[in-house]
């Protein structure tokens, strides 16, 4: 019966984030988490509707308590790379993604990821080395084809960097 009742406190949670209404989403998913402690996608979500009000280093907590129940979870490695990212702990972030990327070499968000990070440290080589490599993963990420062309640029390699940009439009990437 509590998962019933975690379950239906997850889902209204679900709905307000969808909504953007996060925090009573907060209070949703501590309902749901009273009954279910152990539910690492609740851990994780309330981690990401804490991270949309900016509360970063209490998502982080949620995230650190989702890798704890469950170390090769590679969504609550991100989402905490990504939250660690936006403190300006880019270091730590990229630690975050080597995690991602030693449990799952293939996950090519974790690539991706890691190349944002090199870049907001200002190594651009070695950005770019990790978006060609989140490209050759999945050759249809536009995050990665967005991200390799803006670095790119900073590089001044204007030609490869316009072709990176076009194709990242192409596939639907939006500013």
């Amino acid at each position: 019966m509590p998962i019933q009742k975690a379950s239906k406190w997850k889902d209204k949670g679900d709905e307000l984030f969808d909504k953007g209404i996060f925090k009573e989403s907060i209070k949703c998913f501590d309902k749901a988490l009273e009954l279910s402690p152990t539910d690492v996608d609740l851990w994780n979500n309330k981690g990401l509707a804490l991270s949309n009000l900016g509360a970063e280093q209490k998502a982080i907590m949620c995230f650190n308590k989702a890798i704890e129940l469950s170390p090769r979870d590679t969504l609550a490695w991100i989402n905490k790379g990504v939250a660690l990212d936006d403190l300006g702990r880019h270091q730590e972030a990229i630690e975050c993604f080597d995690a991602i990327i030693e449990i799952d070499p293939k996950e090519a968000d974790a690539w991706s990821n890691k190349g944002v990070s090199f870049g907001l440290l200002g190594r651009f080589e070695k950005a770019t080395e990790c978006f060609e490599t989140a490209i050759k993963i999945d050759p249809l990420n536009a995050p990665a084809w967005y991200n390799k062309g803006m670095t790119l640029k900073v590089l001044n390699c204007d030609s490869e960097s316009e072709i990176a940009l076009n194709k990242a439009k192409e596939l639907g990437y939006i500013e």
